[in-house]
């Protein structure tokens, strides 16, 4: 287990951003995860690293940026099945790992390490147990894993590949919204005729999207391309976004909070292209999730217990 100091969980200001008590508890639980994640990858000798805004807070603030609060990893897509795999045969039990290549309803490409798998809302001892573990902590935290890709060099594959990529995207991902509106038939129709693959209509089909996006994926090999991508990036921002090879010859280790952590070592380019040349000066309130995010399981709990294990965010 992690040694982590006891002054890490004090209330601190960063950037002159506050951070509570309960969000240095958030982050020792991602910091553990990442850990147990490292332990694991390093055995098997697959190479992760600090990705996204965590690669930023790794080079701008030496660990998380202050008015953040997820951990983001990166691994080739090569890697990504084999680690998902180990990591839900190597860590405690009570951990999960969450993917569509591990879960029938799961819905996004990434995969998710988590903490526990449920909350405590204080009435199960066991449950207690795992919060008492979890740096008495019972909401859910994660660390995101996202699988990358090759993006084709040639211009002609790489417009195919982006059409056929961002179709199935968008079915699986607002399958609802095109099913409400009569289209979910013909657009599903029009990928299969892009693609050439035939998709079966049954109470798994989302998931089926999902896979059939992750062999879109994984067409590119390594001496066909000219960057790297998450095609998920892909879909939303366009290849414009894509990073030089070059900056994934190796890995470099960075100080993040009281660890090590894994790098690119083209990293200067990779955040670059992401953030813009003035990614080292601080922007507050860029996450992009709700925060702390947190805040909704706190307000499950208190609709079960009526007394918050929390306490501060309201």
């Amino acid at each position: 287990m992690l040694t982590i100091p006891a002054t890490f969980f004090e209330e601190e200001n960063r950037n002159n951003f506050y951070i509570s008590a309960v969000v240095k508890r958030a982050w020792a639980n991602e910091l553990e995860l990442f850990s147990e994640i490292l332990e694991v990858a390093d055995k098997h000798n697959i190479q992760v690293w600090l990705d996204y805004g965590s690669l930023l807070g790794a080079v701008r603030h030496g660990g998380f940026i202050p008015w953040d609060d997820d951990l983001d990893i990166s691994v080739m897509r090569k890697d990504f099945i084999p680690l998902l795999k180990y990591l839900q045969e190597e860590l405690p039990p009570y951990r999960s790992v969450e993917s569509i290549y591990t879960m029938q309803n799961y819905i996004r490409p990434k995969a998710v390490v988590l903490n526990r798998k449920s909350l405590d809302i204080g009435n199960d001892p066991e449950a207690r147990k795992i919060t008492d573990i979890n740096f008495n902590f019972p909401c859910r935290a994660w660390v995101d894993i996202f699988p990358m890709d090759y993006i084709p060099k040639d211009t002609e594959q790489l417009v195919e590949i982006k059409t056929i990529y961002s179709l199935a995207y968008g079915l699986a991902s607002e399958m609802e919204v095109f099913i409400e509106t009569g289209t979910f038939e013909d657009y599903l129709s029009q990928l299969e005729k892009y693609s050439g693959i035939k998709i079966k209509r049954d109470e798994n089909i989302r998931h089926s999207l999902w896979i059939f996006c992750d062999s879109i994926s994984g067409k590119t090999k390594k001496h066909e391309a000219n960057g790297v991508l998450c095609y998920q990036d892909l879909a939303l921002l366009g290849p414009s976004k894509h990073r030089p090879l070059s900056a994934f010859k190796d890995t470099i280790l960075v100080p993040f909070e009281m660890i090590t952590a894994p790098v690119p070592i083209g990293y200067d380019e990779i955040l670059t292209l992401t953030y813009g040349n003035r990614y080292l000066t601080p922007q507050k309130g860029t996450s992009a999730h709700l925060y702390p995010f947190f805040k909704d399981h706190e307000k499950l709990i208190l609709s079960h217990s009526r007394i918050g294990q929390l306490g501060d965010i309201f």
